[in-house]
């Protein structure tokens, strides 16, 4: 179980961001171990804590976040904690891809993978297609990528939920409606329906 959430405005606040920080830190119930978050700032930034209290969101147009419980590769060494992250895109999502060991994930999908996380598959999928892989993959994904060309993608197979808000010009993601609720008790979200790319 891992908490996701993500956030695109074409012209944020200082008010948009405090919405963020409440839906984060309600997040935290899907993942204690770490978190860290991505956004763009002419490159892709990512930063990764064990702290919670060291939060210190940037004011930026799009970000994408992750907590987690530690299930596989172990958590105090971040390089396998998300966001993943490489030149072109960085990666947060709830589920599991793959159960084989790294190197049996390596030789499977032809790729080298620089941490012990499934998700790396998507580094490389995001390149081929990424709606193919999803629909044909057996495991469970809700994911949100952000790009170096500053677009945010969220996509969800049946197995794992992702859900979103539209409010005071922004749109906002988690991967639960109570966290939502929890959040502010007023907003309205929506399920994103499985299989389809959204993109902002």
């Amino acid at each position: 179980m891992c908490g996701v959430v993500g956030f695109s405005c074409q012209d944020p606040k200082k008010y948009h961001l405090d919405l963020l920080h409440k839906i984060i830190i309600q997040s935290k119930i899907r993942g204690l171990h770490s978190f860290g978050y991505t956004y763009n700032a002419k490159e892709l930034v990512t930063v990764k804590h064990h702290d919670l209290t060291k939060l210190e969101l940037p004011l930026t147009n799009k970000i994408i976040y992750h907590n987690r419980y530690s299930t596989s590769g172990d958590y105090k060494d971040h390089n396998n904690n998300q966001p993943i992250t490489n030149k072109n895109i960085s990666l947060v999502f709830n589920g599991v891809l793959d159960m084989r060991t790294k190197q049996e994930i390596e030789k499977h999908y032809n790729i080298k993978m620089q941490t012990d996380n499934d998700g790396e598959i998507i580094l490389h999928k995001y390149e081929e297609n990424l709606e193919k892989y999803i629909k044909e993959t057996t495991g469970s994904f809700a994911g949100l990528i952000l790009t170096n060309c500053n677009k945010l993608l969220a996509i969800r197979n049946t197995n794992r939920p992702l859900w979103k808000v539209n409010v005071n010009e922004a749109v906002y993601f988690a991967s639960t409606k109570d966290i939502f609720i929890r959040a502010d008790k007023t907003l309205e979200p929506v399920e994103l329906k499985p299989y389809v790319l959204y993109e902002y």
